[in-house]
């Protein structure tokens, strides 16, 4: 017995194009802009609790090396590309990717600073080195902060208030 296949109509074609739209759409995960707060975490046995927006400024541009005379900075800053990478360099330091390369370069080879800040590649990274590190500070997504670090407040707020600065 033969076979008999049944052809679709054009409006049957527009029908199943719709719907697999449709379907395909419920399954890929919303791309909506990211308004999570993105946190500045310190060691826990970090005395400051708070800072300004210029300090921050200051401490991540290197401009400001210690927390007090026995506890120098360690910056922490997360790879390019990064969320917080790109919160740090729009909203605090106001810089490209490149602008920021060259102004470490230049800070290294004048003799202002040792070394550029230690780049990684994780949160789960950031923060054991903020854990073991007396003096670190980094930026980091309000939902990975775990036991062990201080959030600081920034200009008084901390994330999750409205009018916070790193979003």
């Amino acid at each position: 017995m033969p076979m008999r296949t049944k052809r679709l109509s054009g409006a049957g074609i527009g029908c199943f194009a719709v719907a697999l739209v449709a379907f395909l759409t419920a399954l890929a995960p919303a791309q909506s802009a990211p308004t999570e707060d993105i946190a500045v975490i310190v060691n826990a046995t970090n005395p400051v609790d708070g800072i300004t927006s210029a300090e921050l400024r200051k401490l991540f541009a290197g401009e400001k090396r210690s927390w007090h005379a026995s506890m120098p900075v360690v910056l922490v800053v997360r790879a390019p590309e990064s969320r917080e990478r790109t919160v740090l360099l729009s909203h605090v330091l106001k810089m490209t990717e490149s602008d920021y390369k060259q102004y470490w370069v230049k800070k290294i080879y004048s003799g202002e600073v040792p070394r550029e800040p230690t780049t990684l590649f994780s949160n789960i990274s950031q923060m054991e080195t903020i854990r073991a590190e007396r003096g670190a500070i980094a930026l980091i997504a309000m939902k990975d902060v775990h036991s062990g670090v201080k959030v600081l407040k920034i200009d008084g707020l901390l994330p999750g208030v409205a009018g916070y600065p790193l979003k």
